[in-house]
């Protein structure tokens, strides 16, 4: 399958929702395509933050290590994702690392060019508040669901990747790719834990664990447990 053109990537991206056509033109002009294996990194923490990313096609991991070593993953991004917004407006390092899961298409935005779009184009601005917004939002959720129990957090969990899979036009949007290791890195749970509150989840028909895939069954109900209210 050929690759999209640039303007079309552009039109997709949340980031340039409804902004003037010299808006997109503007970016065109300074936008860099980059394609990355599976495995590869598309950014390395600690390094300095000199462009923003629009992942126009793949799915990456967004992963952090501890100062003690500890490999944490925060989260997943399917296209099309935006990143690295907040490294370039800070001139600060990358706070995680991002790895591609499959092979990855995306457009770089270099420092000078994305601060010229947010002076030019306020609506640009604001599409990048309203992407910062969800984020936030999106943690606050994850973090209830963290103070609750590890069975709360694992149901948020597949909730919020299935609906990423599901925006992103993924086919069978209701298998996440998730393996055990997985699941234990974006938990922060032992593999005792992780596998007990699975099995659980499994005898209560909210999901299927099968073939190095989690198949959500029951999405209300799982919503429902991640916000506490339909635990035993």
């Amino acid at each position: 399958m050929g690759r999209m053109p640039q303007r079309q990537d552009l039109l997709g991206s949340p980031l340039f929702h409804n902004v003037p056509e010299t808006a997109i033109r503007m970016a065109e002009e300074a936008v860099v395509e980059r394609s990355f294996a599976c495995g590869e990194v598309l950014v390395s923490q600690e390094a300095q933050g000199e462009a923003l990313f629009l992942i126009t096609q793949g799915r990456a991991r967004v992963v952090r290590v501890s100062l003690g070593g500890r490999e944490r993953v925060l989260g997943f991004m399917y296209a099309p994702a935006v990143f690295g917004e907040i490294a370039v407006l800070s001139t600060s390092e990358r706070s995680a690392s991002v790895v591609a899961d499959t092979e990855v298409h995306a457009l770089m935005l270099h420092r000078n060019e994305f601060e010229q779009l947010l002076t030019r184009f306020p609506k640009v601005l604001l599409n990048l508040a309203k992407i910062l917004a969800d984020r936030v939002a999106s943690l606050n959720d994850e973090l209830i669901a963290l103070g609750i129990s590890t069975e709360a957090s694992m149901a948020h969990l597949f909730v919020n990747l299935y609906r990423q899979r599901a925006a992103a036009g993924e086919a069978n949007a209701r298998e996440l790719p998730l393996l055990q290791n997985d699941l234990m890195l974006r938990l922060s749970a032992s593999r005792e834990t992780v596998s007990r509150v699975l099995k659980k989840l499994e005898r209560d028909k909210l999901v299927r664990n099968a073939n190095g895939h989690i198949q959500v069954l029951d999405l209300e109900r799982l919503e429902r447990l991640g916000y506490g209210l339909d635990e035993d």
